[in-house]
């Protein structure tokens, strides 16, 4: 059966420390050429982008090896991306989850949530919704935004664990101060119905619009309906909030 966990794509962006690179090619290549792993790391990144190289995958993939090897985890965790999308590598999705997993293992949290979906979809790896779930929520934990919205549905849904509407609604909000336009919808409901939270109308108007503004059509259909049961003074307050909300993580 296919699961519902809605972040049903593997990470599609290489990863990178920017505070990490050289100003200079030629100083980050000497880096990792005498063993550097985080150099290593960073030069797969600038040949897998062609940030101030040409565009080389078979370069990117030299360098992303021999990071990884050392144990770098973003060096694994980007080696993991170059097997599982094909990006200069045969896709492979056997060796992409043995990649994430190291990193994984090592604290890198995109990974983590790549593990939990690669676990719950089969991919790679024989399906096991409790170690999906477990990476999950590590990933949540370590404040990835997709992992937080899926954790929330998981315990919405009761997808191999207990129905758990105050864990769905905490993590909903988790994931929506970060921007997450799902998870604001989701958090929107939660308010609407007395989900997990205290049902308020107000403040699903709040969640709604934030969702609404980046393009969430249901979020538009329950603003439409929210605006026959409020005041004037409540619409407004509401949009005012959302507004400065969204001021604020802007800024």
């Amino acid at each position: 059966m296919q699961s519902k966990w809605i972040g049903g794509m593997l990470g599609v962006c290489i990863a990178y420390a920017p505070m990490l690179w050289a100003d200079k090619l030629t100083d980050l290549t000497q880096q990792a050429e005498h063993g550097d792993a985080a150099a290593q790391s960073d030069l797969g990144t600038k040949y897998a982008l062609g940030s101030g190289v040409a565009k080389d995958y078979q370069q990117a993939e030299k360098w992303f090896r021999t990071a990884a090897e050392q144990g770098n985890p973003l060096a694994q965790y980007n080696l993991g991306l170059m097997y599982a999308h094909g990006e200069g590598l045969p896709i492979n999705l056997k060796k992409a989850f043995n990649w994430f997993l190291k990193a994984a293992e090592r604290g890198n949290v995109p990974a983590q949530f790549n593990i939990g979906l690669m676990y719950a979809n089969g991919h790679g790896v024989t399906r096991h919704y409790e170690e999906g779930f477990k990476w999950f929520h590590k990933a949540a934990e370590g404040g990835y935004s997709l992992a937080q919205v899926d954790l929330g549905l998981i315990y919405l849904r009761g997808e191999g664990i207990a129905k758990n509407p105050d864990e769905a609604a905490k993590w909903f909000k988790q994931s929506a101060q970060q921007g997450n336009p799902i998870a604001q919808y989701q958090l929107g409901l939660c308010y609407l119905d007395g989900v997990g939270v205290t049902k308020d109308d107000e403040e699903a108007y709040v969640w709604f619009a934030l969702a609404a503004a980046q393009g969430n059509d249901s979020a538009h259909e329950f603003l439409d309906k929210l605006e026959t049961n409020l005041t004037h003074k409540q619409i407004a307050d509401a949009q005012k909030r959302a507004a400065l909300w969204q001021t604020a993580v802007l800024h």
